[in-house]
């Protein structure tokens, strides 16, 4: 999602709630209302952007960086089950954790490098140079 908030900037959004008959409309076409995690500014903006229709996205936040899921790390309900059945991709967002499933494609992988920057920005210190974390997985390191 290429939303920022139009007060402070930032990109950690979430949908707000629909107050009115008029913002829920208006969210059946794409233009929903947005809530900032930084300011707690509220605000209605497009989030449809059609090139982006063809894949998947978070039905929370949006986001198109996902990651997969299998069922030792969670539990999906029978309506989940039966659309993997019929070929549906288990996707996770890292961001707001939301599991689900979608039978679109993802257009990118989450990457830990993007988490770590996000989660700099968020607590708004500078970047840090990298250091070995000895409870990080050696696949999270950020190597190629």
């Amino acid at each position: 999602m290429t939303v920022s908030c139009p007060d402070c900037g930032s990109r950690y959004l979430h949908v707000s709630e629909c107050r009115s008959l008029w913002e829920w409309l208006r969210d059946l076409v794409g233009v929903s209302p947005l809530r900032c995690g930084d300011c707690g500014n509220r605000f209605v903006a497009r989030t449809w952007n059609f090139a982006d229709l063809t894949h998947s996205r978070c039905p929370r936040c949006f986001r198109t960086d996902l990651n997969v899921w299998t069922e030792e790390q969670y539990l999906p309900n029978t309506w989940m089950k039966s659309m993997i059945k019929l070929g549906a991709n288990r996707w996770r967002c890292e961001y707001c954790r939301h599991n689900f499933v979608d039978f679109r494609s993802r257009r990118e992988t989450f990457s830990v490098n993007r988490w770590r920057e996000f989660n700099r920005s968020r607590e708004g210190g500078r970047p840090r140079e990298e250091t070995a974390d000895p409870g990080m997985p050696d696949t999270w390191k950020g190597g190629n």
